[in-house]
């Protein structure tokens, strides 16, 4: 069956790696991607680039004929458009999470050949829950760490009433790092952490030295969610797309970050920083209370940027991917070994000055 797919977050991290590994599909024939602030920059072929919001309403804020024509021809949806930000309140949050998904629904609804509408979550929906998160699991009053987890578990709640009129599947990623490669299109929350760490502006990091860790590359995430839009599709399913066994302690992701340091920035020796220390959260909630109140600028700002999400490592868990596993093993699609692309990560963060400039061609930086 050729394809004609519409893809909402198009310019976002997971859209910008996705649309060009479904642009190279023989059984893709067009693609519609929704931008809203950002222009898309990519190759046109078979891609259409479309201005709109998915807060905008049920028409996604797009022009008349545009509507029309995508509802005319899509029959593969891929809901990638979010607010990610940790700090955002939680009206923020749901207008574009919520909101825009039940818009985005509506939307659907219109689509006469729609065989498949794959939404893209969280595996945080999972909150405050500690131990094995199943892919099959959703409901819990655990409560959440900040407005996004929130949002997009009331967003899963709403795609799950929707899962009876139409084909939905929801697809679950754990933290984006970067890809294979080290290269980070898009800065993230854990990115300016790293950058903190490095520049001794976190002296304290909420969890225990086992609160794992799960992290995965961009373009695995990408590469799994083009499996399970268009190839092996299943409405009504949910799957976790994590590193799962391959999740790294606290103790050793901060080991293996001052060793990428030293590897890559042999000069950081001389500074002679300590590795951030592993606290509880009433001691890192006084710590950043503190800062707030006291604190000079450059210490309050870096407390900002972490203290909506560092608390989720004092809930440690277990993302079970079983299910995603046994598709993707058909395809033969292997997932890479955070070990070998973490300190790639951290390798181009250092040499590109957290992407204020091109990386240093080969060698560590000195």
């Amino acid at each position: 069956m050729a394809h004609t797919v519409f893809v909402t977050g198009a310019t976002g991290m997971i859209g910008e790696a996705l649309v060009p590994l479904l642009a190279r599909r023989n059984d893709v024939r067009a693609i519609f991607a929704l931008t809203h602030t950002s222009e898309y920059t990519g190759s046109l072929c078979k891609v259409t680039p479309v201005r709109g919001d998915v807060t905008a309403g049920p028409d996604l804020g797009m022009a008349p004929e545009s509507s029309r024509e995508i509802l005319d021809r899509t029959n593969v949806i891929v809901h990638a458009a979010a607010n990610t930000r940790f700090s955002a309140s939680l009206d923020e949050a749901r207008t574009v999470n919520l909101e825009g998904t039940n818009n985005l629904l509506a939307f659907a609804s219109r689509c006469q050949r729609l065989k498949a509408f794959a939404a893209l979550s969280t595996v945080h929906v999972a909150g405050k829950r500690t131990g094995l998160i199943r892919e099959e699991e959703l409901d819990h009053t655990s409560g959440f760490v900040n407005s996004y987890e929130r949002s997009k578990y009331e967003a899963e709640l709403l795609l799950r009433e929707s899962m009876s009129a139409l084909p939905i599947s929801v697809l679950r990623l754990s933290t984006v790092l970067g890809s294979t490669t080290g290269e980070i299109r898009r800065m993230a929350a854990i990115h300016h952490a790293l950058r903190l760490y490095y520049n001794s502006l976190a002296p304290m990091i909420p969890g225990q030295p086992d609160s794992l860790v799960d992290l995965i590359a961009v373009d695995y995430a990408a590469a799994v969610v083009e499996h399970f839009a268009v190839e092996d599709f299943m409405a009504g399913r949910t799957f976790h797309i994590c590193g799962s066994e391959n999740a790294l302690t606290l103790a050793r992701l901060l080991e293996l970050t001052r060793e990428a340091f030293l590897l890559y920035r042999p000069s950081w020796r001389k500074r002679a920083i300590e590795m951030p220390a592993i606290v509880d959260l009433p001691t890192f909630d006084l710590f950043a209370r503190s800062v707030e109140e006291v604190g000079d600028d450059i210490l309050r700002s870096s407390v900002a940027i972490i203290k909506h999400f560092v608390p989720q490592l004092v809930y440690s868990k277990v993302f079970s991917d079983v299910e995603c596993a046994r598709s993707l093993q058909m395809k033969g699609v292997l997932k890479p070994s955070v070990l070998e692309f973490y300190p790639q990560v951290v390798r181009w963060l250092v040499e590109s000055g957290w992407g204020d400039h091109k990386p240093l061609a080969g060698g560590a930086g000195t």
